[in-house]
């Protein structure tokens, strides 16, 4: 499901570019998943799609003892996560996938995935992958750019073609059938290392998957 045209849709190209000393985006959670995470109880199971170098599952497990998986197809990126983990003995796992063609025989209480770069055929495979993961009333969080992003008055950050930008009504779309799916689009002012600062256009969804 690669595009041969972008190098970024290759775990090569993210591997040089987490090839650094310094976090890429940071070593701070998600904000808004930080904004979310009181939704969770004690001890969960949760994990995040296309983590890069595990900052908010390292996050989870480090300030709320969850325990975390970071799912990620840079290796070099995995690699920060767990030593992370070792460093600070941190409940997190470092799973290296392609999430979009993972199938995990597994369940968790919740899945975050934030700025995901992905086309659109890409993305109607996360919405299925992301519902089918989440125990039955569990969490989903998720961020992506909308595509305002790239014709209105804000920063330069993130993708750069409009097949990546994710619209809020598709998101809608995605979760309609799922016990609560509040998607929002936001302008935010993002301070997430030093690739992800400034003025954005994102859509924030916050869905509790439907009770068996």
């Amino acid at each position: 499901m690669s595009d041969p045209s972008r190098p970024s849709s290759h775990p090569e190209f993210w591997n040089v570019r987490y090839e650094r000393d310094e976090p890429l985006f940071g070593a701070e959670p998600s904000a808004f998943v930080e904004g979310q995470a009181h939704r969770l109880p004690p001890q969960s199971e949760i994990v995040e799609l296309g983590a890069g170098e595990g900052r908010t599952p390292a996050w989870l497990a480090r300030e709320h003892g969850h325990h975390a998986t970071a799912v990620d197809f840079s290796e070099a990126a995995l690699a920060t996560a767990r030593e992370w983990a070792t460093a600070e003995g941190l409940a997190l796992d470092a799973v290296q996938a392609d999430v979009r063609t993972w199938q995990p025989d597994r369940r968790w209480d919740a899945a975050i995935v934030t700025f995901l770069q992905l086309r659109p055929k890409e993305r109607a495979w996360l919405y299925r992958l992301l519902k089918a993961i989440v125990r039955p009333g569990g969490w989903i969080f998720a961020e992506w750019f909308r595509p305002a992003h790239l014709s209105g008055d804000y920063d330069r950050m993130g993708p750069s073609r409009m097949d990546r930008m994710v619209p809020a009504d598709e998101v809608r779309r995605a979760f309609a059938d799922e016990r609560h799916a509040c998607v929002e689009a936001v302008d935010v002012d993002l301070h997430e290392g030093p690739h992800l600062r400034g003025a954005a256009a994102v859509v924030r969804a916050t869905v509790r998957t439907a009770a068996s």
